[in-house]
């Protein structure tokens, strides 16, 4: 995926302040509406200038920063509800099919740490 949409190559603050809040509220829930309300947006406004900065549509980022942090906590030794959990993941389960719609694979394979290497780029 290359650089990530929210690094520090995105030239807006007002979508830079989202990321942030973003990454420090992975493990609960984040909603449209409170998130553009945090930056004094309409959730509409907001998710139409999220989209144009960042080339994502908002769900679609929150869940490959989901997905991320759940990989590096399996990575790091932690089964897959665990994993899933701190990731803001309802389940493994949940975990489980957004990452194979992702990926198309299932992600007990990060468990084979011999056979699959996982590298994010900033």
């Amino acid at each position: 995926m290359g650089k990530s949409p929210c690094s520090e190559s995105v030239f807006d603050p007002l979508i830079s302040e989202a990321c942030n809040l973003i990454h420090l509220n992975l493990g609960r829930a984040i909603s449209l509406t409170a998130l553009a309300s945090a930056v004094h947006r309409s959730p509409s406004r907001f998710a139409h200038r999220f989209k144009d900065a960042t080339g994502v549509p908002l769900r679609r980022y929150i869940l490959w920063c989901r997905i991320r942090v759940a990989v590096e906590a399996a990575v790091r030794g932690s089964s897959l509800t665990e994993a899933a959990y701190a990731a803001g993941f309802s389940d493994s389960a949940h975990l489980s099919r957004t990452f194979r719609s992702t990926f198309g694979i299932a992600p007990s394979l990060l468990f084979k740490r011999d056979q699959l290497r996982v590298t994010f780029m900033e």
